[in-house]
């Protein structure tokens, strides 16, 4: 809840509950036009949303009352001074009970030194067609997000979600503000910076993984999340329109549909990802070189990597197969498929996987099409890590949405899953090893969380080092010292 939320609420309360008491009924209208003026202030510099229209109805049934003579107020409408006091009441504690339930959630913040600008852009494909759009010869049109390092500025904070991006259930979301100045001007210092590109889960969204976007701009990234039409939960383009996830969970229900059904499906649709990904690439490399763009001088698109959570991490992976200005890739708990064999040495990868239970084992008997996926990707992983080189990373207690926004959407996931690890530390556990990775591989820096020999400093986290069979073919599993 943020502070003039909790302020106007409690303000509320108190009004309504001098206005039902003897001893202090002349503190209500006071409390009410503090009320009043506290509700201006929310409205303008936070912004509403529909968790604050009862605290607001309230508001306004109190000052209604209110501004009855108080004559006829204790004459002819005397017995309605306390069911009033009890609706303003009952309407404030229902607003906190909807703002626990739904709360306005704060994004962590960053841990660099830069700050944050963000900018939204539209970007059209010309040479290829959307062969899911209801007019035929249509060119592929992409919404894409930028988080960056930027100069300080005055300008906005961006929203989480812009409004037209929402549904009435999220649109609180277009008021929740992000860590991130809009269109702030790009940082003078310390570029060009290196690029990430960054894909979401199947019918997922480019903000999904804020807490990781932002954090990686406030270190010196600029990172493209990309909508991926037609599979993006809902994407909004120039002119009002609205596209939805039209592929469905059940294209790749396993208890649908067969294991090669399902991967058919996937890599359909990953081939347009990978597509996506390089178009993108191609622009921003364009933008660097045309002085009239705000990214001219400032990005390195040879210095590039690529990220995801879920089918977006398949898709990080297979654009290092097709795609040599990407040096590394990072899947996070996605199953890995496409020509996950075709990368180079020179383009290590970081798989971070999460498991319900320290101690939780597959069941080496489990039938069915998740279970063939599951062993095909753990020996395409395992084949392509022996092969390559890269990192295993496995974070106990921890479920597939841990690695995203979601854990900070809802404190229901406190009582739905109890044995999980707080939201707080997961996203200090990703946002550490998902740095330190491109810092080494970007970067060449050497950061002590990847030395191999050191074990890891979270107790939660399991680390394998696999060396390419190029230089050696060994791997080496490091636990954490357990807790005294």
């Amino acid at each position: 809840m943020r502070l003039f939320e909790v302020i106007l609420i409690a303000i509320l309360l108190a009004a309504a509950i001098a206005q039902m008491t003897k001893s202090f009924p002349g503190w209500s209208r006071p409390l009410t036009t503090l009320a009043v003026l506290v509700a201006f202030w929310h409205v303008i510099h936070e912004g509403t949303h529909w968790q604050m229209f009862p605290v607001l109805a309230g508001l306004i049934l109190l000052v209604a009352w209110q501004l009855i003579p108080v004559s006829r107020r204790t004459s002819r409408y005397a017995a309605m001074n306390k069911p009033v006091a009890v609706a303003v009441a009952v309407l404030s504690i229902a607003t906190f009970g909807m703002l626990l339930i739904v709360p306005m959630f704060s994004l962590p913040k960053p841990t660099g030194t830069y700050p944050i600008g963000t900018r939204i852009v539209y970007l059209k494909d010309s040479s290829r067609t959307e062969d899911k759009a209801e007019k035929p010869g249509t060119s592929r049109e992409l919404m894409v997000q930028i988080w960056y390092p930027a100069d300080p500025s005055n300008n906005h904070l961006a929203a989480y979600e812009r409004l037209s991006e929402t549904i009435p259930a999220t649109s609180y979301r277009s008021v929740l503000w992000t860590n991130s100045r809009e269109d702030a001007p790009v940082a003078t210092q310390g570029g060009p910076f290196p690029v990430l590109l960054f894909n979401h889960a199947w019918g997922g969204r480019r903000t999904q993984n804020t807490f990781l976007t932002e954090d990686l701009a406030s270190h010196g990234y600029v990172v493209a999340s990309i909508d991926h039409t037609y599979n993006a939960s809902r994407v909004v383009l120039p002119g009002d329109r609205v596209i939805n996830d039209i592929n469905g969970g059940d294209a790749i229900d396993p208890n649908l549909h067969s294991a090669s059904d399902i991967t058919a499906i996937w890599n359909k649709e990953l081939s347009k990802w990978v597509a996506d990904e390089i178009f993108v690439l191609n622009t921003l490399q364009s933008d660097d070189l045309d002085q009239k763009s705000p990214w001219y001088g400032r990005l390195d698109t040879h210095r590039a990597g690529a990220l995801g959570h879920s089918f977006g991490g398949a898709a990080a992976v297979q654009l290092c197969s097709v795609d040599p200005r990407i040096q590394s890739a990072l899947n996070m708990d996605g199953w890995t498929f496409g020509d996950i064999r075709q990368r180079a040495a020179s383009q290590p990868a970081m798989f971070l996987y999460g498991i319900t239970t320290s101690t939780e084992q597959q069941d080496p008997n489990a039938m069915g099409a998740e279970a063939e996926l599951d062993t095909t990707d753990r020996n395409e992983v395992d084949a392509s890590l022996r092969q390559f080189g890269g990192y295993k990373v496995s974070i106990s207690n921890t479920s597939h949405m841990d690695f995203t926004d979601h854990p900070l959407v809802s404190p229901w996931r406190r009582w739905t899953q109890p044995g999980h690890i707080s939201p707080a530390r997961i996203e200090t556990i990703v946002r550490a090893y998902v740095l330190a990775f491109f810092d080494q591989t970007i970067r060449g820096a050497n950061p002590s969380l990847l030395q191999s020999g050191t074990p890891s400093p979270f107790q939660e986290v399991q680390i394998e080092y696999w060396s390419s069979e190029a230089k050696a073919a060994s791997i080496e599993t490091l636990k954490p010292p357990l807790p005294r």
